[in-house]
């Protein structure tokens, strides 16, 4: 029986493959990017995105200062902005980055969360870290606070009014460590809210001396 290669008259010659010709330079990179476009799209969003973080790094504002207001109830947005607003137009550029700059933030913790139900107990619990963190890490160096006595008594936070901090065993008046908003140069703020507020100064104590420097006089002296 004949062979398949004879019956269809092909010869030896056409059993040889022709060598394809070299590609282009434009159809090497047609072929490169045909198989790797994928891996340089994933490059470029990463390189785009550490860049978008640094650039926010290094032109974001600062804060001169870090303010806490504390409170038995949800602090209002409301009023922590204009807080925020009326305390950079009283403050000054601390850091000497050219701007003036507040943070205000708020935390809602009734320092009486232990006789309460299970759901707000661990609420306040969660605000309570918050504020530990915030003193460990020396944050905020001015508190806005309405429950002055009960803050005291339970973490023994705040200096005396002269700017000191109190010694272990005294026992202080709210009188001793706090102005009432109303005296300050924030009482527009008091007499538009229906809580009693109290300025008061975190303990110079684990602070920077240049910060607790800056607090003791220039903020604070500007909110007597």
């Amino acid at each position: 029986m004949a062979s398949y290669s004879y019956e269809r008259d092909i010869t030896p010659e056409d059993l040889i493959q022709e060598t394809p010709p070299p590609l282009t330079p434009a159809q090497q990179r047609a072929n490169w990017w045909h198989y790797h476009w994928y891996y340089v799209v994933l490059i470029a969003a990463a390189l785009l995105a550490v860049g978008y973080f640094v650039w926010s790094r290094v032109t974001e504002v600062q804060p001169d200062y870090t303010v806490a207001v504390v409170s038995r109830t949800d602090p209002d947005t409301a009023f922590l902005s204009q807080l925020e607003t009326q305390l950079e137009g009283l403050a000054e550029d601390v850091n000497g980055d050219g701007k003036v700059k507040v943070t205000v933030k708020g935390i809602w913790l009734a320092l009486d969360f232990e006789t309460q139900d299970a759901a707000l107990q661990q609420l306040m619990q969660s605000s309570e870290d918050k504020l530990n963190s915030d003193f460990y890490l020396c944050e905020s160096t001015l508190f806005i606070i309405d429950d002055p006595a009960a803050m005291e008594q339970r973490y023994g936070c705040f200096q005396t009014l002269d700017g000191t901090d109190p010694e272990e065993g005294d026992v202080l008046t709210v009188s001793d460590f706090t102005l009432p908003l109303q005296g300050t140069a924030l009482a527009g703020l008091q007499n538009e809210s229906s809580t009693l507020w109290y300025a008061a100064r975190r303990l110079n104590e684990g602070m920077d001396a240049d910060a607790a420097a800056a607090l003791n006089d220039a903020l604070w002296a500007k909110l007597g």
